[in-house]
């Protein structure tokens, strides 16, 4: 199953199309087809794990099986289980809903601040030896292991030789047993039914398979088990011994053991490594057949494989995660993978109350506490509400007397705001670094504490469609919001498109309220959801070279400035100031 994005979508966010999936404990189940279930779990999930690394989006699943209802019939455990695989909290990232014959996945985007992780991944492909176990790193795991690497680039693996002693007879180590191993891997004569003096260990691992399935199996787990002991400490793998550790061997005549050597080279230099050292080495391992005999007879082969600790890192095959890149749902490369891993997110060099505290000693005319007083009365407009925050000024009041009918529809739109932030600008569009539409009189971007975020787009050419580039901006803001930002919370763009005559007349084109729907969790909206989205957008802003000379991030940092004024809090702004 692909999946694709919906390009057609009315949602201002990313929409990828799963296709049909069958949905429902019971029903999921019963699904004859087990290939069919996987595939469709594998479908969601990298669309789960694509919106997640992309700034979020929606999912859309048509229901496959009839008379589906999601009150009654739930997901399917196969489904949550991945769900719960990739993400702490399922409900924080995730909410669903029913839309007659479509399923809707909300997906939140995904938060470093909640893991430590920059990105998801479904799986690392980076295998490690736990004692006995074969395991594969978490996201976690694999990100300390690969800082660990970078950092030493595992000079460890060169270390010398230790001193031999000689053992103490009440003495055991793990380091013993793959001595052993060693000393059985260097032999080239073994009797059937014959007792290992060793067991398995972090450095060894004994498998016995039917001749029948050898190779198919082989090639099964070893690119699991080569990663596992090459990013351990090396080992041994010996193939032909049974679980009471009898040397069994398997029968082969010549030819198969060189296909059998061929097809474990192939394999071998298939896995991809990662290299933070200058020497960039192959996998160093060897592969040797031992004969075994039964009463003097050859009556088999054990295969025994033994790989060197790596300099690096060593994947069974590439990491597992998504994104959405060029319209396209795509896989991570493995260097797109490490880099999202390992390299440091970009920081500020100084904190958010610094950076206003610079905007405000910057100004031309000192933001002092009187003088936010009359900012204060300059910025809520005459004949508009008194709780709403309009900036620009110069921009605002031009645009006002330029055209009218603008000034009574945006008093109009702010009727039922209580509180909120009206931020003009001649193109959020340019603002986000896009491309400008020449079309557009002006946008306007309502930040408040009572509904989502709303990006108003006025223009005065009647027969043009501009439903496209409202969408892109509002999709392109929200994921600005989240990935570069830092807003960790559930959040959409709402979009308004209106029609400025010559006469003054104004006329709603398009209201995207009226078009799609969300959970309720994204609609939750108070104060405190205003004053960080105002500072999501007050960091992204800054972060965007292609904002035009900081005008709209002046703006924003304008309207904080009014807020904490406006809270009374002279604590909060002293301190703002004397950080620089």
């Amino acid at each position: 199953m692909n999946v694709s994005i919906d390009l057609e979508t009315n949602y201002a966010e990313w929409v990828l199309d799963v296709g049909r999936v069958t949905l429902g404990e019971n029903n999921r189940k019963k699904m004859k087809d087990s290939k069919l279930r996987k595939k469709q779990n594998e479908s969601v999930s990298r669309a789960v794990c694509a919106l997640l690394n992309s700034g979020g989006g929606v999912i859309k699943a048509e229901i496959e099986n009839e008379d589906y209802s999601y009150t009654k019939d739930g997901i399917g455990l196969d489904l949550e289980h991945s769900f719960s695989n990739m993400l702490l909290f399922v409900p924080e990232y995730l909410d669903f809903v029913q839309n007659g014959n479509y399923f809707l996945i909300f997906v939140k985007s995904w938060s470093v601040n909640t893991s430590g992780l920059r990105i998801t991944t479904l799986s690392s492909n980076l295998y490690k030896r736990d004692i006995t176990s074969t395991k594969v790193m978490n996201a976690a795991a694999a990100l300390q292991f690969l800082k660990d690497t970078k950092k030493t680039r595992r000079r460890l693996y060169l270390r010398p030789e230790l001193v031999v002693r000689r053992p103490h007879v009440d003495i055991q180590e793990e380091s013993n047993m793959k001595a052993l191993a060693g000393v059985f891997f260097d032999r080239t004569e073994l009797d059937r039914e014959e007792k290992l003096t060793f067991t398995e260990s972090t450095h060894v691992e004994i498998k016995n398979f039917s001749t029948e399935k050898l190779l198919q199996r082989i090639k099964e787990i070893l690119p699991q088990y080569v990663s596992a002991f090459a990013n351990t400490d090396g080992g041994y793998l010996f193939i032909g011994v049974n679980e009471d550790k009898e040397i069994i061997g398997f029968k082969a005549e010549m030819s198969d053991l060189d296909k059998l050597e061929r097809e474990i080279e192939k394999s071998i230099k298939k896995m991809p490594v990662h290299h933070f050292c200058m020497e960039k080495k192959n996998i160093n391992y060897s592969c040797k057949f031992l004969e075994v005999y039964d009463k003097g007879s050859l009556c088999g082969y054990v295969c025994a494989l033994r790989v060197e600790r790596f300099c690096c890192a060593v994947f069974a095959k590439e990491p597992d995660s998504w994104h959405v890149k060029d319209n396209r749902v795509m896989q991570l490369t493995r260097k797109e993978w490490i880099q999202f891993m390992v390299e440091a997110e970009p920081k500020f060099s100084r904190s958010y109350e610094e950076l206003i505290s610079q905007i405000n000693m910057s100004s031309p005319t000192p933001h002092s506490w009187p003088h936010l007083e009359r900012q204060r009365q300059r910025h809520h407009r005459p004949g508009l509400s008194g709780r709403i925050t309009y900036t620009p000024e110069n921009l605002c009041r031009k645009l006002f007397l330029q055209h009218e009918g603008l000034q009574q529809l945006i008093y109009e739109e702010m009727g039922s705001v209580s509180k909120g932030s009206l931020i003009f600008s001649r193109s959020w569009s340019l603002d986000l670094g896009l491309q400008e539409n020449n079309k557009v009189l002006c946008d306007a971007l309502l930040i408040s504490q009572d509904k989502p975020p709303v990006l108003y787009t006025f223009h005065m050419v009647q027969d043009e469609e501009f439903k496209g580039y409202s969408t892109q901006t509002a999709l392109t803001l929200k994921q600005k919001l989240g990935q570069i930002g830092g807003y960790t919370k559930k959040v959409c763009v709402m979009t308004k498109i209106f029609y400025l005559s010559p006469e003054g007349k104004t006329s709603c084109q398009y209201d995207l309220r009226l078009q799609v729907i969300y959970p309720e969790s994204y609609y939750f909206t108070s104060t405190q959801t205003r004053k960080d989205l105002l500072k999501a957008l007050f960091k992204a802003l800054k972060r965007l070279e292609s904002v035009r000379d900081q005008f709209a991030f002046a703006s924003v940092s304008q309207i904080i400035s009014i807020d904490c004024f406006q809270k009374n809090d002279k604590k909060m702004f002293k301190y703002c100031r004397m950080l620089t």
